[in-house]
């Protein structure tokens, strides 16, 4: 009998699971830890394995066990070799009848053949559209064939809206099942939208590479200097030139305030305050932003980005369908409205509710994961 029923490797949750955590991680690690604890709720014997966190804590009454695995070695000599290892040897430590990977990269071939080898069920969960973009973006044909390897073995590839469905299949006509969940919202019932006179401005939150377009963040800002905007900026160190040109023009943008990272509690504390999150992506997954503003109330501002229409659908914000003109009509249009929010935030707060809560959402996942243990 396998120790585990279930076994998450997202391994950057680590920092997630630190009591006092005081750096940031993306969304879809904060997904992972919300399935692992959850789904621990309804029973199921949950592992996650993880860089090893400092202070580790899970909370209450979740019941996870942290499986640590060693630090990233890919940019040592021969570090693709070392990484497979201590994936292999998380999974093993893991013992689970079950394998959920969150990682669109290479690691997700080395699960594969792990799973094959050992007949267990795997499970990709896709954090982005860019997941079924990979091989044409990843540099080496190696590289591209592990991942694909990854991806047409899984047992099932769950994936967050209507258009990753298309996508998957598309993309990799071979894979075998496809399953749309949507992600998790943290709800707080008890918040409320703040007035416009506590500090109200827009927000822009994430990792500050290159298909995120931050710049166009400052551009939004000078274009309607009014307004006051905020910058949730994560620096990302293969982005050292993009962060250089975002730092030298927030410097110039007198209604830009470019902020540190906080730490999650901090940072939703802002996202409460905000007039709308604002994105400016080009291709996303379903923005952790979105979801967390939602849940407080606040509406968002998307140049772009509307996975399969729900942000026009459920009248979630503004989409401005990539033109520029409607974008900042938008901005100006919510600046003015930014202190008659009540009816905005009793709707996209039910949306999310019925749509993204921990309840909905992990039914779901449990009615799955436990079909595939029982397999």
């Amino acid at each position: 009998m396998s120790r585990h029923d279930v076994a998450i490797y997202a391994p950057w949750s680590g920092l997630v699971y630190e009591r006092r955590p005081w750096r940031t991680c993306g969304g879809g690690e904060r997904q992972m830890m919300l399935l692992a604890t959850r789904i621990s709720m309804e029973g199921i014997r949950v592992a996650h394995i993880v860089y090893p966190p400092g202070d580790p804590y899970v909370p209450e009454p979740a019941s996870v066990t942290l499986v640590p695995r060693g630090g990233y070695a890919g940019s040592r000599r021969y570090g693709q070799l070392l990484e497979a290892v201590s994936i292999w040897r998380g999974m093993r430590r893991a013992d689970a009848d079950v394998y959920v990977f969150r990682t669109g990269t290479p690691a997700l071939g080395v699960g594969a053949l792990f799973c094959r080898l050992y007949r267990r069920p795997l499970v990709f969960s896709s954090a982005s559209d860019s997941d079924f973009g990979f091989e044409r973006l990843a540099p080496h044909k190696l590289t591209r064939a592990l991942y694909a390897f990854g991806v047409r073995s899984s047992t099932v590839v769950v994936v967050q809206s209507r258009q990753q469905v298309d996508l998957a299949h598309r993309v990799f006509p071979r894979v075998k099942r496809v399953v749309q969940i949507p992600s998790f919202a943290e709800m707080d019932d008890a918040s409320t939208p703040l007035p416009a006179d506590e500090g109200d401005a827009f927000l822009w939150s994430g990792r500050v590479v290159e298909y995120k377009q931050p710049l166009k963040y400052v551009e939004l800002a000078r274009a309607v200097p009014e307004a006051r905007f905020w910058m949730l900026a994560v620096f990302d160190p293969g982005s050292v030139e993009l962060a250089a040109k975002l730092r030298a023009a927030a410097a110039q943008t007198p209604n830009l305030e470019l902020l540190e990272p906080r730490p999650h509690r901090e940072a939703m504390e802002l996202v409460q305050r905000a007039v709308a999150i604002v994105n400016t992506s080009r291709f996303e997954g379903m923005p952790n932003t979105f979801l967390e503003a939602w849940a407080l109330g606040v509406p968002v501002l998307s140049l772009s980005f509307d996975a399969d229409g729900i942000i026009d659908e459920h009248r979630l914000g503004t989409v401005a369908g990539g033109s520029w003109q409607r974008f900042l009509t938008a901005a100006r249009e919510q600046w003015v409205a930014r202190g008659e929010r009540d009816e905005v935030a009793e709707r996209v707060k039910a949306y999310v509710r019925s749509t993204h809560g921990m309840p909905v959402v992990t039914r779901r996942w449990s009615e799955l994961l436990e079909e595939l243990v029982r397999t």
